[in-house]
């Protein structure tokens, strides 16, 4: 009885780590949606203090501060504006000959150099400090920043005589910051975390980072950065869950704080590749990527290469093998609706038999199974436009998707259509039902729920195709659609140009009008083409996608 508690209580704590992992995995995915949300709130910040330094009345010492609080939020978003501003404040002070202020200046320089890896700029920039006219505040910036330099160059040193001297600075400054620094500051606490680290001293470790996140909130740099050193924790000690936890947690922060230098993301991506967890790793290195090409850090680019290449051809093979089962499916549904054309042929046979006074209504199975013919035709000829509309295998998968829906809403139609004419034949409401079929309704609301699913599916490859071609008529001539529409008539026969299908028969079976009538669309518009009109459709196929 004891050993069985202790089971169930062992399985109930594991089912709720792995609950807790697949609720936070689920928060970062919903928040790498909503990144471009934190980044406009960032830019309505930047937009305001710049709106402050575009007044003619501002002295040097309130631009330098204006500069200052830029500085504070471009640091971790875009590395060349904050380099920019920095360089802005360095003149600043040194034409207004304040050297606490130079002195400042230099060293923030140095630490935002030191920490995209330009190590060299930064040992050059931190020479320049007069250490004479630092005050407690910035002796304390300037030995942590030096710190952190050379603990950064013993990660890369190439020889043993460049390590030991790395080493040894690393330490002078770090013995610096102990004599000045209070026991409860930050910094402080950082060193003693990572001194109890090297020293393989966990549990102390986790006391101190404790400690330090209590200081802090989701959202802000500090918390993204005491969260991934808490996850160093975690590996020294291969807690695994522990580790992705701590990394999810982070990477949140970062995008909420809105930080493009981070590692968080690269990391927690690479453990899922490692894991087999192809796509979800994809996912993350992809908006990984986004961020440093944001930021533009070398250091970064060549971290996230590492993981990068092998996590996306991965992610192609997988790709590949979904298309394929995909065509697989398709086959099946295909046969699927072949054994139901079959099954409707027989039914109609059987009703026909029933006497001689139901001729009228095998005229109405007649065009039930007419409908379904073109049903199926319209379908295999929109997998046709599918394939030759292939320009990527996210265009292959999306209209494959569209495929699947629309085929199964069809054949459950159908099935609906069918069970309604057997229940009217059972209750011997012939005439309900002639009229039923004779009314069109059916053809009609299908063509409308064609024309919206061919534009959402269209404008979702396309979506600036409206745009670019208005961009192609004369001054004026622009198309203008009506509240709720997506496309109109003249834009969904230029769409299908667009996707190759440039024949106006076929344009006009597609879309259920006369020939004559799609060739006069194509007469209007082109009578309002900007350029020549004998290139205007050539220019129509060469709209951008995505």
């Amino acid at each position: 009885m004891r050993w069985t508690v202790i089971i169930v209580f062992c399985f109930s704590f594991f089912i709720a780590k792995s609950n807790e992992l697949d609720s936070l995995m689920s928060l970062l995915d919903d928040e790498i949606k909503n990144k471009s949300r934190y980044e406009q709130m960032k830019k309505n910040r930047i937009e305001a203090i710049l709106s402050f330094l575009k007044k003619p009345a501002l002295d040097s010492l309130e631009r330098f501060r204006y500069n200052k609080l830029l500085i504070g939020e471009y640091e971790k978003y875009n590395f060349d504006s904050t380099v920019l501003y920095i360089q802005a404040n360095l003149k600043i002070a040194q034409d207004i000959g304040d050297k606490k202020l130079v002195n400042e200046t230099w060293i923030t320089l140095g630490a935002n150099l030191s920490n995209v890896g330009r190590s060299k700029e930064a040992e050059d920039v931190l020479s320049k400090v007069d250490q004479s006219f630092l005050d407690r505040q910035n002796k304390i910036r300037f030995y942590n920043v030096q710190r952190r330099l050379y603990e950064n160059l013993s990660y890369y040193a190439s020889t043993e005589s460049f390590l030991k001297y790395y080493q040894s600075r690393y330490n002078h400054y770090k013995s610096e910051l102990m004599k000045i620094l209070p026991e409860d500051h930050e910094v402080y606490l950082d060193i003693m975390e990572k001194d109890l680290l090297d020293q393989s001293h966990p549990e102390k470790c986790l006391s101190i980072n404790q400690q330090r996140l209590e200081r802090t909130r989701i959202g802000e740099p500090r918390y993204s950065l005491v969260t991934f050193q808490r996850f160093l924790i975690y590996q020294a000690t291969r807690e695994y869950d522990l580790q992705k936890k701590y990394l999810i947690l982070s990477a949140i922060s970062d995008i909420r704080a809105v930080v493009k230098d981070n590692a968080s993301l690269t990391i927690l991506a690479s453990i899922l590749y490692e894991a087999g967890n192809t796509e979800k790793a994809y996912y993350y290195i992809k908006s990984a990527y986004e961020d440093a090409i944001k930021f533009n850090s070398i250091l970064r680019f060549e971290e996230i290469s590492k993981t990068l290449s092998p996590i996306t051809r991965s992610y192609q093979q997988l790709s590949d093998q979904q298309k394929d089962r995909l065509e697989s499916n398709i086959i099946i549904i295909s046969l699927l609706s072949l054994v139901l054309a079959i099954t409707i042929f027989f039914i109609y046979r059987q009703v026909a038999r029933l006497s001689v006074a139901r001729n009228d209504l095998k005229k109405s199975l007649e065009d039930l199974n007419t409908t379904n013919d073109q049903l199926k035709e319209a379908n295999q000829k929109q997998e046709l436009l599918y394939n030759d509309l292939s320009e990527s295998n996210l265009v292959k998968e999306h209209y494959i998707g569209n495929f699947l829906n629309i085929h199964s809403e069809y054949i459950d139609k159908i099935d609906d259509y069918q069970k309604l004419v057997k229940r009217m034949l059972m209750g011997r409401k012939y005439t309900e039902l002639l009229d039923q079929i004779n009314s069109g309704r059916f053809v009609d609301r299908e063509i409308k729920a064609f024309y919206t699913t061919f534009d959402q599916a269209f404008l979702s490859i396309y979506p600036g195709f409206i745009e670019q071609f208005n961009d192609l008529l004369k001054e004026g001539e622009g198309i203008q659609l009506s509240e709720g529409e997506l496309l109109n008539t003249e834009l969904r026969v230029f769409a299908l140009i667009r996707l190759g299908v440039d024949d106006s028969s076929s344009i006009a079976k597609v879309l259920r009008y006369s020939v004559n009538t799609i060739y006069n669309y194509r007469v209007k518009i082109k009578n309002k083409a900007r350029g020549d009109r004998g290139e205007f459709e050539k220019m129509v196929q060469e709209i951008d996608a995505f």
